[in-house]
């Protein structure tokens, strides 16, 4: 009976894990006629803001979640007779949590606008602030979904608001002709449709009970307290360069010839964040012993694919990247070079902060993202005002290198897992994929 189980845990997190990879190729393909339609259709110093506001909007996402998407996975998965009750107590601390950021937000718009939107109009704050709201819930139902086993939900919802997006900014650019700000209004617009028809089918399923219980929201708060940090402190890490860039008053045309080297990098990480996301349910259900070499299976094999993604990509992009963004995002070559081996050190945080989430230590990450976070900071602080957006890479790439170090070392004490075991494919992880090719050009 328990090997039965064991089976099926692993054919659901397979299952979990290939579906999630799918969806983020249709993602990667959306997203990449995204950033297209956006270089072509606006100017360079336009693409620069809509990157500034985008940036922006992350951080007010993840400023409000005060940790509830992994409070309400783990809970629901320790306590499946009251989801409905950890759901709904989640769902009281983000609203919570997003109306005192909304307030803040009002009461210091100029501020907002003169230090991070180099001084855009003041819409612009409110625009980021639309978009950080249906990212928030989005989230969060997307949190609950996975909890609920029901990644087919989550799929779709993730296609929908890459599909939404790219129809209202076409719509609006293209069709309509309006400028920045109506393409951000309509991106707006379509993803919060999207959010409302996502959490009626998803709270439908899972059940949501508003008690306003005391215990019920100490417990989430103080779980979620542990992971929060680490959330944020995760993506500052992935996106302060971008607001750094805007503070240090970098011209926005270099932001967007940055902003679009980031999103073809961007594209590596549909597998690990795929095999990511339904990582930590998987890890939620395996006895302790297994968490640790299971973890490092899992990062070297995507460590092997994000390495020969690089190599592939680094290939064609000095054709690709002019001729599919335009001849003025040429200069996107040399930075994409230099944050390619950074995606691969981010594979290994992405995938291992899991196994520390699952033991239930999401501190230590939250220690390692601070430590690399003042690395990146400091290093661009330097490195901008000298060597502008490649400096902006360089500094990824240093920071990059010192998380994945130091979070090789902790899982490594924790499990006993070498460095090898977690970071190098062995033969007998080729000998599947082989098979498969010899099998598909007939080969002996």
């Amino acid at each position: 009976m328990a090997g039965r189980g064991a089976t099926e845990r692993a054919m659901n997190f397979a299952r979990n894990a290939s579906s999630t990879a799918l969806t983020q190729v249709v993602r990667t393909f959306l997203g990449l006629g995204l950033a297209v339609l956006l270089a072509r259709w606006l100017s360079e110093s336009d693409r620069g803001i809509y990157a500034v506001v985008a940036t922006l909007a992350l951080f007010g996402d993840q400023l409000s979640q005060l940790g509830m998407r992994m409070v309400v996975i783990y809970r629901m998965s320790q306590r499946p007779e009251a989801r409905a009750r950890a759901v709904g107590a989640a769902f009281e601390l983000t609203v919570a949590a997003f109306a005192l950021l909304a307030l803040l937000a009002a009461l210091f718009v100029e501020p907002l606008r003169e230090r991070f939107l180099m001084s855009a109009a003041p819409v612009f704050v409110y625009l980021a602030l639309a978009l950080a709201a249906a990212d928030l819930f989005s989230g969060l139902y997307d949190a609950v979904a996975r909890g609920i086993d029901r990644f087919d939900l989550r799929n779709v919802n993730q296609i929908a608001i890459a599909l939404v997006t790219l129809a209202a900014t076409w719509l609006s650019l293209v069709v309509l002709q309006s400028d920045l700000v109506g393409a951000l209004v309509a991106t707006a617009a379509a993803r919060i449709a999207v959010l409302v028809v996502f959490g009626a089918l998803v709270l439908r399923r899972s059940g949501i009970e508003f008690t306003l219980d005391p215990r019920e929201l100490g417990d989430s708060v103080r779980f979620g307290a542990k992971g929060q940090l680490q959330t944020l402190l995760a993506r500052l890490h992935e996106r302060v360069d971008v607001m750094l860039m805007a503070v240090l008053r970098v011209d926005p045309a270099q932001i967007a010839v940055y902003a679009v080297a980031v999103s073809v990098i961007d594209r590596l990480r549909v597998v690990p964040d795929s095999v990511g996301s339904a990582l930590l349910p998987k890890l939620a259900t395996v006895t302790p012993p297994e968490m640790g070499p299971y973890t490092a299976r899992v990062t070297r094999h995507l460590v092997f694919w994000v390495c020969a993604s690089g190599i592939a990509l680094a290939l064609v992009a000095p054709l690709a990247v002019p001729l599919l963004f335009g001849r003025a995002y040429a200069a996107s070559v040399l930075p994409l070079f230099v944050l390619l081996p950074a995606t691969a050190m981010l594979t290994v945080r992405t995938v291992v902060s899991n196994y520390f989430v699952a033991i239930g230590k999401p501190g230590f990450n939250a220690e390692v993202q601070a430590l690399a976070v003042a690395v990146n900071v400091a290093v661009n602080l330097w490195a901008i005002p000298r060597y502008g957006i490649v400096g902006a890479a360089f500094a990824s790439l240093v920071s990059y290198g010192v998380e994945a170090t130091a979070t090789v070392i902790a899982f490594r004490r924790a499990t006993h897992c070498g460095v090898g075991e977690t970071l190098v494919v062995a033969r007998k992880d080729l000998e599947p994929y082989l098979r498969r090719l010899r099998a598909r050009f007939g080969g002996a």
